[in-house]
């Protein structure tokens, strides 16, 4: 039993990358948003439009949580299920939606995954982001999180029948552990055969993740030019061992050697114990400062094309 801490919501800034000075808001279709804005209150609802210029709050009726669009006037608009928190940042708009943690773990592998992904994959992925959700501090000031690659990509929330939602709720709560402590699990698109340790990226302050998880060089089925920081989770491998059959336990214990999955319901302060029949009964595997070996109850040839 793990004493660890699992807030239900985080706050994730969006759209930041566009550079806004003004949003346009709209509820979504059956849905009604109170805005709080320049000293009024106002209801929107149906297909009216409101320009936010200054600092606003969004959310449902009685405060809840709500469905709607947000976007930059003649640009990209999305949709975000949560509460709006819109202030003045440096001559330029902050919009901080504040969402569900599972909502967003959702959207996120909805936006980190490809087309055909393999589901396993898909599940290691979500308790990967969750647990970067869960462990990384001190991204932002103000918020937690953003939503481009400095943080995880996020977009739109993602349909309840999809895969990356079946991934998030089959994972539901699931984070990796190490010490005591949520790692704030990091992971890249392809490491070039080699993923690397916390030690070789030469990463320093705020640069280095929290807590003190030192990652590992692992093998890696996927060989090619590398793309990204090389840490934690190669999704390109993932996929490759993913297709070989391996479960997400099997991929998320090869990539982070020496922790454990632990389920924290949102808002609990004490993990569950693991279920032996669930992900969360994943083989931990030893330390060891030179490059693992990929798991090998089945052989796995080498990287193909996706």
């Amino acid at each position: 039993m793990l004493a660890l801490t699992f807030a239900a919501t985080v706050h994730i800034s969006v759209l930041g990358s566009f550079h806004p000075v003004q949003f346009e808001l709209q509820s979504a279709r059956g849905h009604t948003l109170v805005v709080e804005s320049q000293g009024r209150t106002e209801v929107l609802q149906g297909e009216h439009t409101l320009s936010l210029t200054g600092p606003a709050k969004v959310a449902g009726r009685n405060g809840a949580m709500v469905r709607f669009r947000l976007g930059i006037p003649d640009g990209v608009h999305r949709e975000y299920i949560g509460k709006l928190d819109v202030r003045p940042s440096g001559g330029e708009l902050l919009a901080i939606v504040e969402m569900d943690r599972e909502t967003a773990v959702a959207a996120i592998v909805e936006a980190e995954g490809a087309s055909g992904l393999p589901f396993e994959a898909r599940k290691a992925q979500a308790v990967v982001t969750r647990s970067y959700l869960a462990g990384a501090h001190n991204r932002h000031q103000g918020f937690d999180f953003c939503d481009t690659s400095h943080c995880q990509l996020l977009k739109e929330p993602s349909p309840s029948t999809s895969a990356a939602s079946r991934a998030a709720l089959a994972t539901r709560g699931q984070v990796l552990a190490y010490k005591g402590e949520v790692i704030a699990a990091l992971y890249s698109a392809n490491c070039g055969g080699h993923t690397k340790s916390l030690a070789q990226t030469k990463w320093e302050g705020a640069a280095i993740p929290q807590p003190g998880y030192p990652y590992f060089s692992v093998a890696c089925p996927r060989r090619g030019k590398a793309s990204g920081h090389g840490v934690g989770m190669c999704q390109m491998g993932a996929i490759e061992i993913a297709q070989q059959g391996y479960s997400a336990p099997i991929i998320l214990g090869h990539y982070f050697p020496d922790t454990t999955i632990e389920t924290v319901a949102a808002g609990a302060t004490k993990a569950a114990a693991a279920d032996s029949g669930k992900i969360s009964a994943a083989p931990t595997a030893r330390a060891a400062p030179t490059a693992r070996a990929i798991p090998t109850a089945r052989a796995i040839p080498t990287a193909r094309a996706i």
